[in-house]
Formats: structure tokens, sequence, C-alpha cells
């Protein structure tokens, strides 16, 4: 169930076009993230998941622009199209690709906290809104996600 509620929120393909380069704060803040995170804990406005032992573990790969969800034996890569480490939260927005449909900017704001990342996004079909904090989300639309970075 926990892979299920992460694999809805961003199931796409990476866009092959070229990407517009990110300024210079924005590439030093993606090589903080960069790396392996599992996830801990999702949370939305209806309630609160961990994963369970039985499901494959889920985690979050960034590597330069590109973030790639790996559940089990699927994996699904969005783009870093801007970050601004200079707000509090930091922002972060996400695009993915849909085949057939318009692509989808994801707005979200994330935190880092040594070894724990939380990221909180709202995941619309239309428009943008960007999560505020990190509380339990009011919105059905937002999830934030707790995530543990994980040494290799």
């Amino acid at each position: 169930m926990f892979a299920a509620i992460i694999a809805v929120s961003l199931l796409t393909t990476i866009d092959p076009r070229p990407q517009k380069e990110l300024p210079e704060a924005a590439k030093k803040e993606l090589k903080k993230l960069e790396g392996k995170w599992k996830f801990v804990k999702s949370l939305d406005a209806n309630k609160e998941a961990e994963p369970d032992a039985k499901e494959p573990e889920v985690f979050m790969v960034f590597k330069g622009a590109d973030v790639t969800l790996e559940f089990g034996e699927k994996k699904e890569t969005v783009r870093v199209a801007a970050i601004d480490p200079s707000t509090d939260p930091k922002c972060i927005d996400l695009v993915e690709k849909r085949e057939g449909r318009p692509d989808r900017t994801l707005e979200g704001v994330f935190k880092i906290d040594g070894d724990k990342l939380l990221l909180a996004l709202c995941i619309t079909r239309e428009g943008k809104e960007r999560p505020v904090g990190f509380g339990k989300p009011t919105d059905p639309r937002t999830v934030v996600w707790t995530l543990k970075r994980v040494k290799e």
C-alpha cells in the first residue's frame, strides 16, 4: 500500500528535450540532495503511512537534475525544473512528462536535516499550488514525504 501511495503520485518519464540551465545556487543545492533516499513516511490529508515490510522498499534517487523514483522493479524519473535555496522552506519544482497529455509541474518545498529529507509536493492535475510547510496537509492534493539518506 505504501508503495502504491508513492507510485500514484509520480508515474511518468523524463522529458528528453534539452532543459534550461539551472542557476549556480540551484546546482549547489542539487549537489546536497544527490544520492539515494529511502521513503520512511508518507502523510496526506487523510492518513499517515509507513512502509509495510511485505512491500518493496521505495527510494528516490537524485542525480543532477534527474530524480528517479524506484519501487520494486519499477523506475520512474522526473526532472528538477527549478530549485530556490533562498526561500524558507526551500522551493523545488519537478516536471513530469506525460505521454499524450501536457507536462505537469509539481510544486514543492523541501528541507534537509542531516540524513533526513522532508519533501512536500502538490500533486494536482491543473494549476500550481506550492505547499507552505511539512505539517499534516489539509489539501487532499498535497503529500509530505519523509526520506532517509541511504549510505552506500
